[in-house]
């Protein structure tokens, strides 16, 4: 049940459909009630709404607080007994079972960060965490897709670890603990660096304290240029903050960090 009602939450949470919504009631208030106040304060309501998430540089400032909360471990790779890489990184299962063919997303830097580390230390074994983070899961498993991905990259079977059964990072961590557990050694966390803090403190909170690698970061470190526009970066990143702010408050509210 928590899964799907986080999946609901995440839907009305996003700052499109935020927008979306103004202009429905907005829409409703024309047609059917034909209050001019009403219509009036919705449409300052949306105007102010459009300039705040596409006031690009703040959720870019915010968002680099949250990539750099976690900075990413200088722990020597070539030492490292394994990672754990978070699933996230794949399209539909679906379409990629039809076409024998694994199809990745923008997240794809957890899975090839991994193979990264495998070139620099072939003893590394990579547990791949996932099943599925859609709502009625079709076709493939992202395990099912990280397996013919590690294995079409050249990673020795022997070096492969699937946990099969999660479906958001809580899932992730109380269903990977004990498999890490089975092994000696320092272990890397592999994955978005806006999902680190929340999936880091996670695994600390069972016990587990793992070297953080980030990747698939959103901002840069360059300064920022606090007078500019763009909606669709906007748009993205407050998606990410709210998604992950909201995550985060969640899981200490329910004692999960």
């Amino acid at each position: 049940m928590e899964f799907y009602l986080s999946k609901i939450l995440s839907f009305f949470i996003s700052p499109l459909y935020i927008l979306f919504l103004v202009i429905l009631t907005q829409l409703f208030i024309i047609f059917f009630l034909q209050s001019k106040k009403l219509v009036i304060f919705f449409s300052k309501l949306f105007l102010i709404l459009f300039l705040f998430f596409g006031y690009s540089p703040l959720s870019n400032f915010l968002l680099s607080k949250l990539e750099d909360y976690i900075q990413t471990s200088k722990y020597p790779v070539q030492q490292l007994t394994g990672v754990i890489v978070l699933g996230g990184s794949f399209n539909s299962g679906l379409e990629s079972k039809e076409r024998n063919e694994v199809s990745l997303n923008n997240s794809a830097e957890r899975l090839t960060k991994s193979l990264e580390i495998y070139k620099k230390n072939p003893r590394l074994l990579i547990l791949f965490s996932g099943f599925s983070g859609e709502l009625k899961p079709q076709g493939w498993s992202e395990s099912d897709m990280a397996k013919k991905f590690f294995l079409d990259q050249g990673v020795k079977p022997d070096n492969l670890i699937f946990e099969n059964q999660s479906r958001n990072t809580f899932e992730n961590t109380k269903f990977s603990k004990d498999i890490i557990a089975n092994y000696k050694g320092t272990w890397g966390l592999i994955t978005s660096a806006n999902h680190m803090p929340r999936s880091f403190f996670a695994f600390k909170k069972q016990g587990l304290i793992l070297e953080p690698i980030s990747v698939d970061y959103k901002t840069g470190t360059s300064k920022i240029f606090w007078i500019n526009f763009d909606i669709v970066t906007g748009l993205t990143n407050w998606s990410v903050i709210l998604h992950e702010s909201i995550g985060i408050a969640y899981y200490k509210v329910t004692n999960k960090i």
